[in-house]
């Protein structure tokens, strides 16, 4: 108008007093309603395309959906996000905007070329006065899923399940013996949904079923579990088998995450043990998809979903972590891509109760958090020690100086000192704890894990003519000690199946000893009974690996490694002349495996020969004094009361100098011995490396000027 006026201030020859700008107007009110609708049914189809609407969460923000897993558990179902009655048209016009961009991209990070679009159209927009909510020209084709894609993609497996009662014993089975060191699940709505046949409806909820099944299975005695009676190593096939597939067509849900960790563990046991690698890494892109590696702000407002998410990242990076180490490749989940809330400290059956842990409790959940920070001084080894020049360029301050190795090695043994000082009494290592008891099993497991560790920190400079390599072999030798005791303690009291996460530790700690006795031969300078109680370590070692291999593929092969290591060079004196206390110890390692006490006997038979035997009773060495987890004494071992360990407080400068007698010599390899460990390989699951290793070695000992002394 004129000078701003109105019409009616015109006509009258009046000033205009109506000063409130101009609106352009928006869309109205039947248009918005129109709108809305549409959304509705956009969403209800993304949802309805995902098979587990419950946890899937396509668009964010969004509904959660009403899930049967947690509509008894508080906060379980959050309310409909519908637009308030009072709310304005451009308000609502804002939200139609950024409800269509969620409809057309899912999660990218920041660095994606969709993230940097949707910045440009939303300046535009500002720029032009314009909406957002105007209709993008796509091509059909290039946007929908091929015909033939998807009949191939909704092709399901039809699942067939075992008897209830079959279920029943191996959900007990899985709770107990694997849930308490991953708890990946949460046992109370787990077993609702199971009992309310959750299962028989929803696909990807019944593909986690199976593949607890198949873990839990490996610990079962039932016949009904084996594709054949005569091969125990097939438990749990008939299950795993049944859900080896992918549903690229839906977003990540919580079950598929669930099943990949699952079956990954699953096929380490198996005859390729590089798909629990596959599956990991599957689980991981789902994890990186649902963008559940980043920190979520609720409030104080406490979701079981997102406890759930969390509990199923911290379970994938520990597996990460032990998976690396075994493979000797790079860890899938490094330190600094990572930003997530540790779990909280409360027991599955508390929370129903406002999840909430009961004050002067300790929760089973401490274990993880714990474990968690012995895997990320594990990566930051693995990363560091091991990675490429490259990585140790941009990872260590210094790392041209000649002397970054022992830095190094300082910095992460004063994480090992930090970390043992904070360990709960309720997680320290005690055999003498209640053997049924979840927090025997997470102390036992801690506790060769922190050992683990320790060797991972100093392996690489025992093969190596420095500063380091006296030292080190002396604290990979005791924390080897350690592993081997406290694994077979647990066993011998627990009687089943060692986790996954113990099987490998003890292989390396075999052949840690079997070097270290390597080292100290001929020198004169360690007494004929402390090598006869390496030796019993040894043996316990393969006796730990021969009761695991019943079920798990993987031990036998590294009881097959182990054997040929003990035997590489000739034969192993494993009776010798009786003298001093050692001589009784190994009398009960050779009378566990046959009742003349020969060596040929000592020797555990070739898998094949268990192919039709029951699991059987697990005889440890003679159990003595031991404490492990003590701060006065981390690796005392029996009667060495002066073999002591890390302790709380202690500079990393007394860790170097806490040494053997044999420490002080100049070298703890001659240039042969050096020669052969040098080659032995640093993956352990490489076990085509293995063979190429024996047969060289095997070679040179054969050839008239080999003179390498193995004991």
């Amino acid at each position: 108008m004129p000078n701003g006026r109105c019409t009616h201030c015109l006509s009258f020859n009046l000033s205009c007093t109506y000063i409130k700008p101009t609106k352009k107007r928006g869309p109205k009110n039947v248009t918005l309603e129109g709108l809305k609708n549409e959304i509705k049914s956009l969403k209800s189809k993304l949802q309805s395309s995902t098979l587990c609407s419950a946890c899937s969460q396509p668009l964010e923000p969004s509904p959660q959906a009403e899930d049967p897993l947690w509509s008894n558990f508080p906060g379980g179902t959050a309310e409909r996000d519908d637009p308030s009655p009072t709310s304005s048209p451009e308000s609502s016009a804002e939200d139609l905007g950024r409800h269509f961009t969620q409809l057309s991209l899912k999660h990218y990070g920041s660095a994606s070329g969709f993230r940097l679009l949707t910045a440009t159209i939303a300046m535009k927009a500002k720029q032009l006065g314009t909406s957002q909510t105007t209709t993008y020209s796509r091509r059909p084709f290039f946007w929908d899923t091929l015909s033939w894609e998807k009949e191939a993609y909704d092709r399901r497996t039809r699942y067939v399940y075992p008897a209830e009662d079959l279920i029943s014993s191996l959900l007990e089975l899985y709770f107990t013996n694997f849930h308490p060191t991953l708890p990946i699940l949460h046992r109370p709505s787990f077993e609702q949904a199971v009992a309310a046949g959750v299962h028989l409806t929803d696909h990807e909820f019944g593909g986690t079923v199976l593949a607890v099944l198949a873990v839990a299975s490996r610990y079962s005695d039932d016949p009904r579990v084996y594709v054949d009676r005569n091969a125990p190593h097939s438990a749990g096939w008939t299950f795993a088998n049944q859900v080896q597939h992918l549903r690229p067509l839906s977003n990540p849900t919580i079950h598929e995450t669930q099943i990949y960790f699952l079956l990954s563990i699953y096929a380490f046991g198996t005859s390729v043990p590089r798909m629990s690698w596959l599956y990991l890494g599957l689980g991981i892109r789902c994890l990186h998809e649902r963008r559940e590696f980043r920190r979520k702000s609720n409030g104080d407002k406490v979701d079981p979903v997102h406890e759930l998410w969390k509990r199923a990242f911290w379970s994938y990076l520990i597996w990460d972590r032990m998976m690396s180490v075994f493979h000797g490749w790079p860890v899938g989940l490094q330190a600094e891509d990572y930003d997530v809330d540790p779990l909280l400290e409360v027991d599955d059956e508390y929370w129903d109760k406002g999840i909430h842990q009961p004050p002067g409790k300790p929760s089973q959940l401490a274990y993880s958090i714990y474990v968690v920070r012995l895997c990320e001084i594990l990566g930051d080894a693995m990363r560091q020690l091991y990675g490429s020049e490259k990585a140790r360029s941009k990872n260590l301050v210094g790392s041209e100086d000649p002397e970054w190795e022992k830095r190094a090695v300082a910095e992460l043994d004063s994480a090992m000192n930090n970390f043992l000082d904070s360990v709960p009494s309720h997680l320290r290592w005690n055999h003498e704890s209640p053997p049924h008891a979840a927090f025997f099993d997470q102390a036992a497991i801690l506790h060769i894990t922190y050992n683990h560790v320790l060797i991972v920190i100093h392996r690489p400079y025992i093969q190596k003519a420095t500063v380091l390599a006296a030292p080190s072999l002396s604290i990979c030798a005791r924390a080897a000690r350690a592993i081997i005791h406290t694994a077979g303690i647990w066993l011998n009291k627990r009687q089943r199946l060692p986790l996954p996460s113990v099987i490998n530790p003890v292989f390396i700690s075999g052949v840690i000893l079997v070097l270290y006795t390597v080292a100290t031969t001929n020198r004169g300078s360690r007494p004929a009974g402390d090598k006869n109680k390496d030796l019993v370590h040894v043996a316990t070692a393969m006796e730990i690996l021969k009761y695991a291999e019943h079920r798990v593929q993987t031990a036998g092969r590294l009881w097959d490694l182990l054997q040929q290591l003990w035997s590489l060079g000739g034969p192993v004196p494993l009776s010798p002349a009786p003298q001093e206390e050692a001589q009784s110890d190994i009398g009960v390692v050779l009378s566990t495996s046959a009742g003349d006490g020969g060596v040929s006997a000592a020797l555990p038979p070739h898998p094949d020969e268990y192919y039709t035997l029951a699991i059987p009773e697990y005889v440890p060495p003679q159990e003595e004094s031991y404490n492990f987890f003590g701060l006065e004494g981390v690796f005392s071992l029996g009667n060495e009361a002066t073999a002591v360990g890390p302790r709380a407080g202690m500079s990393v400068e007394e860790l170097l100098a806490d040494a053997d007698p044999l420490d002080t010599m100049a070298s703890i390899l001659n240039d042969e011995q050096r020669s052969m460990w040098m080659a032995a390989p640093m993956d352990t699951a490489n076990f085509h490396h293995w063979d190429t290793y024996f047969e060289n070695k095997s070679t040179n000992t054969n050839s008239a000027d080999a003179n390498i002394p193995l004991w």
